[in-house]
């Protein structure tokens, strides 16, 4: 009993490590997902990681820099058509990724120096005809892009001793690097740069007066933002074996910021909620309810009225009112135990 007494009261006093623990649950449950799973969850898996990794990268845009942008997957599709068209050159795998994410480095660093001299509804529109430039060339520049018909990607890689190929292991490949993503990304908004990237998005004049150059920390998070959208592309293309400029029309961008705002912005683990939730319902309620956009709609209405902060704001309210209940419960029983023991013990 004391050395439950004793686990109950380190997790109670030290949320930080409460945190890490479900950190390792919800990494054992998703690694889980091959053995427990069919090939379609599998497949659903990867895509829920794929998207959450892309909705992840805007949040950083939008949700900690206050810069909402509807043009992030046009970075999707960079990094996808750098990926198929590398690999038409003849590059190996790795070159055609480096190959990649140069494009989409280079794309992001010219559309942020047009992107970040406005804010605001001028930012949403910059940047959804930005996207609709990357679709319109993926769509008319045939002999790079393939036209409507798209890039084949062809066979997933072989990485050393690991055959991607294979739905399984390709599943544990994306959970890796979404997991190093996710890692980078937590490190950036927790460090002084991401806490003055919050600043910015609440009170950008003051910021100015402050010293900072708010120009130069917004184009940074416009380019690291695209650099991880990029990833996620690269790893939607082999997922996809394929490529075509239907991955990133209107729609696609909308949908990214649906997730975004579904899960929380500014919250980063919330999107991936949202592209937890959006996906399962384009590619499996979509099978066996033939209105499942409705559902969609009424789930996004009833977020937006009643958890201004997300999905991920509203359960994290409700777990920090939780746990100090429980705290205070936890507590109450230690110093009502601790005494008892003590006349047992004379």
């Amino acid at each position: 009993m004391s050395s439950v007494n004793a686990g109950i009261r380190l997790l109670v006093r030290n949320p930080g490590r409460t945190r890490i623990v479900l950190v390792v649950l919800v990494l054992s449950a998703a690694a889980a997902v091959p053995q427990l799973g069919t090939t379609f969850m599998i497949s659903l898996a990867s895509n829920i990681l794929i998207f959450g990794l892309l909705a992840m990268s805007l949040d950083l845009l939008g949700g900690y820099t206050g810069l909402v942008s509807l043009g992030q997957a046009s970075f999707l599709g960079v990094g996808a058509y750098g990926i198929a068209y590398g690999l038409r050159l003849g590059m190996g795998p790795i070159e055609a990724m480096g190959f990649s994410l140069l494009a989409v480095a280079f794309t992001a660093a010219l559309f942020g120096l047009v992107a970040v001299r406005v804010g605001g509804i001028t930012f949403v529109i910059l940047t959804l005809a930005l996207g609709q430039i990357v679709w319109g060339l993926a769509f008319r520049w045939v002999s790079v892009s393939g036209g409507d018909n798209g890039l084949p990607v062809g066979d997933r890689p072989v990485l050393g001793p690991i055959d991607l190929s294979d739905n399984s292991s390709y599943y544990y490949f994306v959970l890796i690097v979404f997991t190093v993503c996710a890692a980078i990304l937590w490190a950036i908004v927790n460090s002084p740069f991401g806490l003055s990237l919050r600043g910015i998005r609440d009170n950008e004049p003051r910021m100015r007066t402050l010293g900072y150059t708010v120009s130069l920390h917004k184009y940074l998070a416009f380019v690291i933002s695209a650099v991880f959208a990029g990833i996620s592309g690269i790893l939607f293309a082999f997922f996809n074996n394929y490529i075509s400029p239907t991955a990133i029309d209107f729609s696609h961008n909308g949908t990214i910021v649906l997730m975004t705002v579904l899960g929380g912005l500014g919250t980063l683990w919330g999107p991936l909620v949202g592209a937890v939730i959006i996906v399962f319902l384009q590619q499996y309620l979509s099978i066996y309810f033939q209105r499942w956009l409705t559902v969609q709609g009424v789930i996004f209405v009833l977020t937006v009225l009643f958890a201004r902060q997300g999905l991920w704001g509203l359960f994290s309210g409700l777990t920090r009112r939780l746990a100090a209940h429980a705290r205070q419960q936890v507590l109450s029983l230690i110093h009502i135990s601790e005494p008892t023991r003590q006349a047992e013990s004379s």
